[in-house]
């Protein structure tokens, strides 16, 4: 039923409504005095039964209800990256998304089910492998450097001279070391 102004004072049942979204957030009694309207976010139209996951959304324009889905508050997990995502507006979940979470790092959505992507686990520890022998080779070089210019200047101290040799050793072996099989590096001793 459409609402209409009346001469006289009276007392009717209204639907509130959120503003901003317009959802239904209760009923009541309201005093509506001569010659005005409704309150404002609210309508006398019933709203229609309301399922679980649903919230009913008044259209002003149309005047009339419509169910849209609620799952604010919720979280779901991104199928191609395994983010999560909080939902914090009305309406249909975001397409590829799932409610289960992946379990741990390196996983990848087969289409129902989070998998272990043992390629990704890969990648990721050959580029630690090769960060660790790349921070490594720095250290070795920096020991290296004032060592060799002691040796090269004829200065060098026999204990010197001996360190010289071993940070070189080192450095060859560590320049040997194959990142591609970064879970099974054995990485030389230190000097």
């Amino acid at each position: 039923m459409a609402f209409r102004m009346s001469e006289q004072p009276r007392t009717i049942k209204i639907y509130n409504l959120l503003a901003g979204t317009n959802e239904f957030i209760g009923e009541g009694d309201a005093y509506i005095p001569p010659h005005t309207g409704l309150p404002a976010n609210s309508t006398d139209i019933a709203p229609p039964d309301i399922p679980a996951g649903f919230v009913a959304v008044f259209n002003s324009d149309e005047a009339s209800w419509h169910l849209v889905e609620d799952h604010r508050g919720k979280t779901v997990y991104d199928v191609a990256s395994g983010d999560a995502l909080f939902i914090s507006e009305l309406g249909p979940l975001p397409k590829n998304v799932t409610w289960l979470s992946p379990e741990g790092e390196f996983q990848k959505w087969n289409g129902t089910a989070w998998v272990k992507d043992t390629e990704a686990e890969k990648l990721f520890r050959i580029r630690e492998a090769e960060e660790t022998k790349n921070n490594l080779m720095q250290v070795a070089s920096e020991h290296i450097a004032p060592l060799q210019d002691a040796a090269d200047l004829e200065i060098a101290t026999e204990e010197e001279i001996s360190l010289l040799e071993a940070w070189k050793k080192y450095r060859v072996l560590l320049n040997r070391v194959d990142t591609s099989t970064a879970q099974d590096i054995e990485w030389p001793a230190l000097p």
